[in-house]
């Protein structure tokens, strides 16, 4: 997996578990995905702009604390392929979704539907 994508849905993935740090929320199994999958962030994120991206998003779950985070994640994952597929194995063991999809529309008056999983859309 292309280790932009992967970094947006490691980040995508653990962000709720961040905003509730500390809370009930945080409890049971989609916590426990969500705490192994930080877990495993921070313990691969040992330069010093990692470090400080983690500790920022620790601080403050803010917009750009995130993105930081997630560029930071981002480079770790293109220096270290290995790593890249580690996380990915651990977010698909997790429960984490690692499709995406995109669409480039141009002119006006246009619609759109995307399916993930085997899902149809009809548009008329």
């Amino acid at each position: 997996m292309d280790p932009v994508a992967l970094a947006a849905a490691a980040v995508s993935f653990v962000t709720p578990f961040l905003l509730n740090l500390g809370k009930e929320a945080a409890k049971g199994a989609a916590g426990e995905a969500g705490k192994s999958v930080w877990s495993w962030i921070k313990g691969n994120l040992t330069s010093p702009l990692g470090a400080a991206a983690v500790k920022e998003v620790e601080k403050a779950q803010e917009p750009e604390n995130l993105q930081a985070l997630q560029a930071a994640l981002t480079m770790a994952l293109k220096a270290d392929p290995d790593s890249a597929k580690a996380l990915e194995h651990l977010l698909k063991t997790s429960g984490a979704s690692l499709s995406s999809q995109s669409a480039n529309v141009v002119g006006c008056g246009n619609k759109v539907g995307q399916a993930s999983g085997g899902g149809t859309v009809t548009i008329t």
